[in-house]
């Protein structure tokens, strides 16, 4: 099932003076494009881009189709888009591909690190969380971010029994709650930043979050090193009385590695320097970044990125 992504067009003109037979002539050259992905878990695109045309007046804004969190890397890597906000873990092995293939061209630099997205765990409110390793497809299933990280997806499904090839149907932020209502499927693994538009119309229609038990995060997280525990606060969604303990993977901002470095430090400027704006309007899991970690991405950094934490003394 797809997921509605948009993509933000940033344009910058360079102006080219000189002169024929004495007379001054000023020429422009081809408008730079930078394209900013969001899916529609993701809430921290729309005031990023609003920040951007504040602060960039050369900003042009165009709003086009793109594809879910896993196409939001392929279309970086293809080179039809130019940044986005991907997990960590999706950026990580995307690039490592990239190498193995010696293809530089599709590695994609690092811009900053936010916090963990964390894994939802929503289901039917009759289910209780012993329950949950008791079923399977198609009555459990996920969303497309949580089926991008392959890796940490295998790991999650094989914990609660779900074997190897078996396939769990996929949902949208607006068919899951349809579906956890009238019982097509009883649970399923969502990835976002809280709160999630999926999980929030699926607490409204009387679904739960169930926490991921201390035994298996445990041994996730010694398995997998980008998987963090992290807790979902009470009141976050309709009906949650008291704080959900589950596990979560960091989200990235990152870039073509081919973008220009003096764009890219801008970029990287003005990202951080407006997340008080950004996130203002937010009560997100996405609020809680520290800027002191914001350099130390799981991937190189772009080096525009690279070069404004230097300035800010900020980078590792």
């Amino acid at each position: 099932m797809r997921t509605l992504a948009v993509v933000l067009l940033i344009a910058g003109t360079l102006i080219v003076e000189g002169c024929v037979d004495g007379t001054p002539i000023r020429a422009e050259r081809a408008r730079r494009v930078v394209r900013l992905v969001r899916t529609v878990e993701t809430s921290m695109s729309v005031p990023l881009a609003e920040e951007y045309a504040r602060t960039m007046p050369d900003v042009d804004l165009q709003f086009v189709d793109g594809g879910g969190t896993g196409g939001t890397i392929s279309a970086i890597q293809r080179g039809d888009a130019d940044v986005a906000f991907v997990l960590a873990d999706v950026a990580y092995f995307a690039n490592a591909d990239a190498q193995r293939r010696r293809d530089s061209r599709a590695e994609v630099r690092g811009i900053a690190a936010l916090q963990a997205a964390p894994v939802h765990l929503v289901a039917r409110r009759s289910i209780e969380p012993s329950q949950v390793a008791q079923l399977r497809p198609p009555h459990l299933g996920a969303n497309s971010a949580f089926m991008s990280q392959s890796v940490l997806a295998r790991l999650v499904l094989d914990a609660y029994g779900v074997k190897e090839g078996e396939q769990l149907p996929m949902f949208t932020s607006l068919d899951l709650a349809p579906a956890l209502k009238d019982g097509t499927v009883v649970a399923v693994f969502v990835t976002a930043n809280y709160p999630a538009r999926s999980v929030a119309a699926a607490a409204e229609v009387g679904a739960r979050l169930l926490p991921i038990d201390d035994a298996v995060a445990e041994r996730l997280r010694r398995k997998y090193p980008f998987v963090h525990r992290v807790s979902i606060p009470a009141h976050t969604y309709v009906g949650q009385d008291a704080s959900v303990r589950t596990i979560g993977v960091d989200r990235l901002l990152v870039c073509r590695s081919d973008l220009d470095d003096a764009l890219v430090h801008e970029l990287t400027r003005h990202f951080i320097e407006a997340l008080p704006e950004i996130f203002r309007p937010l009560r997100s899991s996405a609020r809680l970044l520290d800027l002191d970690s914001a350099s130390a991405t799981p991937i190189p950094l772009h080096p525009g990125a690279a070069q404004y934490y230097r300035e800010r003394e900020l980078a590792p």
